[in-house]
């Protein structure tokens, strides 16, 4: 292994979840018995209940719904049921309006049984569109699952709301009956969600808002499906179809002003975190190394990677690289050593090999390659609206590693590679006045090379030259970390030496 690595352990095949912060969430953490509990009760409970009323004649109309109405109220009621608010709630939405017709037409076991195949096709309709529209879908659980536990929950309520139906027509009005079912479906969805909670987390208290606000717009198809029910027992089911379809029509509208909405949200804060990153990124700073360090971190944040590496390619400078792994703590110089292929994912996946991500910073106007950026991705996981965020970065990347190079021409003497002049004035004065104040000893070595001109003369400037630059290695390799080296002038160099009293100071002289 390269850059003195030598002996140390491949920590990358040893690699887990827990010993990284940044990329956590590439892996899928495991379910608790808890959640599996919380899965697998509404899934049970509503296929058992779904079997047993299937098989009451009081809950299965003895007529079929005719064919045209039937499917009517499927494409209908699968419209409405994708308007919704975006919380980490399943519900029918507005597609409760199609309920109170179907409870009278077909009865409490056939309703339950749409109302979960309706529920299904949202769940998949709306992750097709929210992948199409390039949108993050506002549950992280999977679909399987969580269109499930949706559907043994639809199943429960509405065949509560069903029952209460069937139990009450002929006895009570039309209205009340539709009252007492709809509060009947909405106060058993909300127990069910509380109770889904509860054995979840069941230290994390309950907020009922989160909860109400879904069950508002359900309440919402409840009242649309009492009406479409009075237009079709008085005018006819032509009319209620009708109806039924303008409903549909204006959620399909406002579903789609809603998805425009949060696209264009998620876009302005995008471009929110691009400018903050730019402001971040455009901060001055003093060593490359830094640099790096900052636009790995800014890349993080746009962008899911495994791998990083960022080199410093300017004309004329020494040729400098810096990587991070999924092993690493910190930004490490060197060149980065990825595994074959990205990591495996839970269940069955293709095996694909890495998407390297490779971005050159160019100056301006002439095109100069001045650093080169990589990044390993997988291919599987990427997103590309977050490349062009990448992409949109790359002009204040190249506006930091400019900026870094001039500011190391202003310092550094391009012979010696050690601080010039004006360097050391400002931080003589600054020294100078912090020991005034503190007490403490400095010293300055000023060393002057004898006889240089005779160098020139006798051997050419390039000789004098290499001289200077053999000197100032000697005087570099002689100071701490902390001091400062500077070429005064022509052949004369200074040392300035925080903490160190005149004996000490003449022992690095002499030295």
């Amino acid at each position: 292994m390269r850059d003195g690595r030598e002996g140390r352990p491949r920590l990358d095949l040893l690699y887990h979840p827990l010993q990284t912060h940044r990329h956590h969430s590439f892996m899928k953490h495991s379910r608790s018995p808890r959640d599996l509990w919380a899965s697998l009760l509404p899934m049970a409970g509503g296929a058992l209940a779904l079997a047993m009323t299937w098989r009451s004649p009081a809950l299965v109309a003895a007529a079929p719904m005719p064919a045209w109405l039937l499917v009517t109220l499927l494409l209908s009621g699968a419209a409405a049921a994708c308007h919704r608010p975006a919380v980490g709630i399943a519900t029918l939405g507005l597609g409760t309006m199609i309920l109170p017709a179907t409870f009278r037409l077909s009865g409490a076991a056939p309703a339950a049984a749409m109302a979960a195949g309706l529920l299904m096709v949202v769940e998949l309709s709306l992750r097709i569109v929210h992948r199409l529209a390039a949108l993050q879908p506002s549950e992280r659980r999977g679909f399987l699952p969580r269109s499930l536990e949706s559907a043994g929950r639809a199943v429960l309520a509405t065949l509560a709301a069903g029952g209460a139906w069937v139990g009450l027509a002929g006895r009570w009005s039309p209205v009340a009956v539709m009252a007492t079912a709809a509060a009947t479906y909405l106060l058993l969805w909300t127990g069910l969600e509380i109770a889904d909670r509860k054995i979840r987390r069941p230290e994390a208290p309950i907020q009922i808002r989160k909860i109400l606000t879904p069950l508002s717009v359900d309440a919402g198809g409840w009242i649309a499906g009492g009406v479409i029910l009075l237009v079709g027992d008085g005018a006819g089911w032509p009319l209620a179809a009708f109806l039924t379809g303008c409903f549909a029509g204006l959620a399909i509208e406002t579903t789609r002003h809603g998805m425009l909405h949060r696209k264009a949200q998620d876009r302005a804060r995008d471009l929110e975190r691009l400018r903050r990153a730019s402001r971040r990124m455009t901060t001055p700073l003093e060593e490359m190394a830094s640099i790096a360090d900052r636009i790995h971190i800014e890349c993080d944040k746009v962008l899911k990677f495994f791998w990083f590496q960022f080199e410093a390619l300017a004309p004329g400078s020494e040729f400098k690289s810096w990587w991070w792994g999924p092993s690493s703590e910190i930004l490490e110089e060197g060149v980065p050593e990825p595994d074959r292929y990205p990591p495996a994912l839970p269940g069955f996946h293709r095996r694909t090999q890495w998407q390297i991500i490779e971005r050159h910073l160019r100056a301006r106007p002439d095109g100069t390659v001045l650093a080169r950026l990589r990044l390993w991705c997988d291919p599987r996981r990427q997103d590309t609206g977050k490349i062009e965020l990448l992409d949109g970065l790359l002009p204040q990347m190249t506006a930091s590693v400019q900026r870094c190079l001039l500011d190391r021409e202003a310092r550094e003497d391009p012979l010696t590679g050690v601080a010039m002049r004006r360097v050391l004035e400002r931080r003589l004065h600054e020294v100078h006045a912090r020991c005034c104040e503190t007490g403490a000893a400095m010293a300055v070595l000023l060393c002057d090379l004898d006889h240089f001109k005779k160098i020139n003369d006798t051997w050419g400037h390039p000789a004098g030259d290499a001289a200077l630059v053999a000197v100032a290695g000697v005087l570099k390799g002689l100071r701490r970390a902390e001091d400062l080296c500077c070429r005064y002038g022509g052949e004369e160099f200074v040392l300035l030496i925080e903490g160190t009293g005149a004996e000490d100071g003449l022992a690095v002289a002499e030295r």
